[in-house]
């Protein structure tokens, strides 16, 4: 038999079926892949099958709706007003380890006082920048001038010392503080700080159910800002952080310094990221003594929830003496307790904690004005429990924070 010559185009055809037929041997089994030998692979548990488990946070009050709304207006200047004569605007911080001054805190405060308040001063206008460490070491002061010094206008914070101001509106303010504002000349320290508010703010005081800013007297907080900026001293620059709080409160011309024997006001960062403000006032020893200091004591655990009380005991534990027999604490023992939430459930909170002063600045007039201001810092340690299902729920507390104790005779 002859040989047949193939052509080009048939050995074409036949490469191209036998590389089809080889792929399709493939794909239905014939033809086994080949097997490569891995590492076995740890088998990793699903994101969702974790479960975080939530620190415990205590009872959270019942705060009605309009205890939580701020205005402009209820910002701005409220002393014009012919019924008002007392007016305060306050930042407190404390820096944290971010920043590179950490521990360090910082109390600025503008004040429009009544005449009386520094009687024989004639001086009623006061302006305070605190600047502090945890080391005992304390810039700047407190200095008091003559009426006109301090300006403020409405709506919004827009303040003004000399140099000194805070302007801006919730949740958004500015404060720039020059400790040479208070006769301070050992350093030259220049504060600039952002404030901006996580939370809604809380009134504490109040004469009206609604539009608090036609209250006689009124006082509202708002509690763990954000803090950013900068501290400049002696010309050297740091950058700070932490955790803050902004206050503001007024009073009326009938509100006299006889009825007031002094108040302590404390605003606290604790290490579990909590936040606490403790303000209490003290009438005065002319008055009949079965009346009851009054004040508020709030925590608040992140967000908007808090946890309120509104009466509890701050014992002075040790002091030192000022003027007369009137003494400035130096540390604090402070108790609280609720026994029931607003829908009559027992839940058995109680709270108590030592308060230390450190790093404080003083300012006392003598006679014939006998008030005595000191400001700085505080660390606090202590606990809170309460009743949750039946089972009783313990948290250790401890911080640092701003502590401003105001003493007077009348």
């Amino acid at each position: 038999m002859m040989g047949m010559k193939m052509k080009k185009s048939d050995i074409a055809i036949m490469v191209i079926t036998i590389l089809i037929a080889s792929v399709l041997f493939y794909r239905a089994g014939y033809v086994p892949p080949k097997v490569i030998e891995e590492e076995p692979i740890e088998k990793q548990i699903p994101q969702e099958n974790l479960t975080v488990q939530k620190p415990p946070e205590p009872p959270s009050s019942f705060i009605i709706p309009s205890r939580r709304t701020l205005t402009s207006i209820d910002e701005g200047c409220h002393y014009k007003s012919i019924l008002i004569n007392r007016e305060w605007w306050y930042f407190s911080a404390i820096f944290n380890d971010s920043s590179e001054l950490d521990g360090w805190g910082v109390m600025i405060s503008f004040n429009h006082m009544a005449y009386g308040d520094l009687f024989g001063q004639f001086k009623p206008d006061l302006l305070t920048v605190v600047l502090y460490d945890d080391s005992g070491n304390v810039y700047g002061g407190m200095k008091n001038d003559f009426r006109g010094t301090l300006k403020a206008t409405t709506p919004g914070v827009d303040v003004k010392f000399e140099n000194s101001w805070a302007e801006g509106e919730y949740p958004r303010w500015h404060v720039h503080a020059e400790t040479g504002d208070v006769g301070y000349t050992e350093h030259t320290v220049v504060i600039d700080l952002d404030f901006f508010a996580h939370a809604l703010p809380i009134w504490t005081f109040n004469t009206r159910l609604f539009n608090e800013s036609k209250s006689k007297f009124a006082s509202y907080v708002i509690l763990g800002c954000e803090v950013s900026g900068q501290v400049t001293i002696d010309g050297k620059t740091y950058s700070v952080g932490g955790t803050g709080f902004h206050g503001h409160s007024w009073s009326p011309i009938y509100l006299r310094k006889f009825l007031i024997g002094g108040w302590d006001w404390m605003q606290v960062r604790l290490s579990n990221g909590w936040v606490l403000y403790i303000s209490k006032f003290y009438p005065s020893s002319k008055v009949v003594a079965s009346i009851n200091p009054f004040g508020a004591l709030i925590i608040s655990t992140g967000g908007d929830s808090v946890t309120e009380f509104k009466i509890f005991d701050l014992e002075p534990k040790t002091s030192e003496k000022i003027f007369l027999f009137t003494k400035f604490p130096t540390r604090f023992y402070l108790s609280a307790k609720k026994t029931h939430n607003v829908l009559l459930e027992r839940i058995d909170l109680t709270m108590s904690l030592d308060i230390k002063t450190i790093s404080t600045y003083q300012k006392v007039w003598k006679f014939p004005t006998y008030v005595g201001f000191k400001v700085g810092k505080c660390a606090v340690n202590g606990s809170i429990s309460w009743l949750d299902g039946g089972q009783r729920i313990s948290v250790d507390l401890d911080g640092e924070g701003n502590v401003w104790i105001t003493r007077m005779l009348p």
